[in-house]
């Protein structure tokens, strides 16, 4: 049961960041991204690393394979936008 648990927060974390990546159509997806990045710009990156520890210990199989996959693609998709917002639009 607790296993199932972790799986179902992972998700939820998982939506989360994945959000971030999202055109925002919609106003909603904009309240979620601006309570994400305004509070802090490293959130996304707490929010991937704790996500991705509760997949660890989630429900074995396809679930923690998925879970683990999308949280290391968008916690590298999230460091090369943190990268070029951070350093690469400087100016000189």
């Amino acid at each position: 049961m607790l296993r199932i648990i972790f799986s179902v927060v992972s998700a939820l974390l998982c939506l989360l960041l994945i959000s971030l990546f999202t055109e925002m159509p919609f106003r909603f997806e904009e309240k979620i991204f601006n309570l994400i990045v305004g509070t802090n710009i490293y959130l996304p990156f707490g929010l991937g690393i704790l996500g991705l520890f509760f997949a660890m210990f989630g429900v074995k199989g396809y679930i923690r394979l998925t879970l683990v996959c999308l949280y290391i693609a968008g916690l590298v998709g999230y460091l090369v936008i943190f990268i070029m917002a951070t350093v690469g639009f400087q100016e000189p």
